[in-house]
């Protein structure tokens, strides 16, 4: 790719998607001022906030993203694991358990303090639920010993989809002051005007960098080196129109969640475009009811002319000289409230239909359904969490594909490379492994259905004692093998199956021998010792 291609492409993408950016910025105005800088631009430190007469349309942002992080990736839990793609190899007890190990030291690179996972995601989430489109940088520190987890501005990042409707080539545009470009790429590397300020002792003078991620066309697909990567990775200097940097990537490196799609649009849209109209009006009633409320409190007053002594005093303590020829001829004192005819309760109610109105867009009633509420019985709260994944079962299963797998996928990538992981058993190598999300929404699922299965035992139970033959079409050692997966309890608590094999054939044997009569029972304890005897000696 050509430095004058990337620019001009560059410069096409960025003036189509003009339209977005007034919608961002009329997003970000009522619901996440630090972002309100797509069209104007702000200072570092600027108030941004003084148009804003009611804050719930930034409470309710910050709930559905908190709530997103809570039910996707909590911290507190394992939300995703690794499993053998073959069924028979899934169950191998040495490959469960290494995949477990896996599971664990991908959790700890992830959540690794220096990795900035929770501080950048959550930049991300409150983007997502904003203005419905988000990008995640997921790569190596430049010591290469950990993760490492980048955020961007929507503003500075330009979106284009392959042909299969997923986002391939990603640009960004950066802004570095001379020492940082010449720390990050080297002074030799850049072009003229940063290397002049450097020398001129403008070290902080900011300069504007382009980077463009994309599939690489041509290139030796027999050699792994940066420039034979499947992914291009290209760093331009745009005042000198110079390439100063090129490598690649393996994968590509950036998880892009949208909210939702709409044929035709690169971007997603969001819970906040709902919920615009009604912000906008609620922050117009807030105005109208604050200017209503100050009349109400400090009312402006009636003056008869000619009446008062120079101007009333309404300060506490002021006190106000008027005619009292005059109050006699009006038959009141001759200064009096003006009723203005405000409905201060009619406005509470307006503005309060209006808040439930954003509320429901960022999904509160929703979100708050799984409570168990006091005094509610097991089905109750099993149709509670059934409506609750019906409803948001969907879009949280978009954001599983398009987010959780590409940050997770990444990862474990990028540590298989770097050696982070022990020598796989024998039976997993070169063998395909998957990902499963184990979000607190999925495990909701599992245990719905495991609900499902103690209803259908309930049911039969009338039937069961005529017949306990019934309860031979269960599996239960399926059943209870399947229960770490259903209450996240991990697998090493669960026996191998070999385990249980010989603990159940012991069991047979002791049971068999304590039926025989006393006699026979002796001679088999005898047997039995010779038995164990000889399997010693010839250890």
């Amino acid at each position: 790719m050509q430095v004058e291609d990337i620019l001009g492409r560059h410069k096409r993408l960025k003036d189509a998607r003009r339209t977005w950016e007034s919608h961002w910025q009329e997003l970000a105005e009522v619901m996440l001022p630090r972002r309100a800088d797509f069209t104007t631009q702000q200072m570092p430190g600027q108030r941004r906030q003084e148009h804003i007469y009611d804050g719930t349309p930034m409470l309710a942002r910050r709930g559905l993203a908190s709530a997103i992080d809570g039910l996707l990736k909590p911290k507190t839990a394992k939300w995703f694991k690794i499993k053998a793609q073959d069924e028979d190899l899934a169950e191998d007890e040495e490959v469960k358990r290494w995949l477990e190990g896996a599971e664990e030291r991908l959790y700890r690179a992830i959540y690794n303090r220096r990795a900035r996972f929770i501080q950048r995601s959550g930049e991300v989430d409150d983007d997502l639920v904003t203005f419905g489109t988000g990008a995640l940088f997921i790569g190596e520190a430049k010591d290469l010993d950990r993760l490492l987890f980048k955020s961007f501005h929507l503003r500075d990042v330009i979106l284009v989809e392959n042909a299969d409707g997923e986002i391939d080539t990603v640009y960004i545009s950066m802004k570095l002051t001379a020492r940082q470009a010449a720390s990050k790429w080297g002074e030799a590397a850049l072009g003229d005007a940063v290397k002049e300020a450097l020398s001129s002792k403008e070290s902080e003078k900011q300069f504007p960098f382009l980077w463009c991620v994309a599939p690489r066309k041509d290139r030796d697909r027999g050699r792994r080196d940066s420039e034979n990567m499947p992914f291009a990775s290209i760093v331009i200097d745009v005042t000198a129109e110079k390439e100063i940097e090129k490598s690649g990537f393996h994968e590509f490196p950036f998880a892009v969640p949208r909210w939702d799609t709409t044929s035709g649009e690169v971007y997603g849209r969001s819970p906040g475009m709902i919920a615009l109209p009604d912000a906008n009006t609620l922050q117009q009633m807030g105005k109208t009811l604050l200017v209503a409320g100050h009349k109400a409190v400090d009312p402006p007053l009636l003056v008869g002319d000619d009446s008062v002594f120079g101007t009333p005093k309404t300060f506490p303590g002021g006190i106000t000289t008027f005619d009292m020829q005059a109050a006699r001829d009006l038959g009141r004192i001759p200064i009096e409230p003006l009723q203005t005819g405000s409905n201060l309760p009619l406005g509470r109610e307006m503005q309060n239909d209006t808040r439930d109105q954003i509320w429901a867009a960022f999904f509160r009633n929703v979100l708050q359904l799984p409570v168990d509420a006091p005094r509610m019985t097991a089905t109750e709260v099993l149709e509670r969490k059934e409506e609750f994944i019906r409803t948001i079962g969907p879009v949280f299963g978009r954001l599983e594909s398009d987010y959780l797998a590409a940050v997770v996928e990444r990862s474990f990538m990028i540590l298989l490379r770097a050696g982070a992981f022990p020598e796989p058993p024998e039976a997993l190598r070169g063998r395909e492994i998957q990902f499963d999300y184990a979000s607190p929404v999925e495990q909701a699922r599992k245990q719905i259905e495991a609900a499902g299965a103690a209803r259908s035992v309930e049911l039969m139970g009338p039937f069961v004692q005529a017949d306990p033959s019934i309860m031979d079409n269960f599996d239960g050692d399926a059943i209870a093998r399947d229960t770490p997966d259903i209450f996240g309890m991990p697998s090493k608590w669960i026996r191998p199956e070999a385990a249980v094999a010989e603990l159940r054939e012991a069991r047979q044997q002791a049971q068999q021998v304590e039926a025989l009569p006393e006699e026979a029972r002796a001679g088999a304890d005898v047997v039995q010792k010779l038995a164990q005897a000889a399997g010693a000696g010839q250890t």
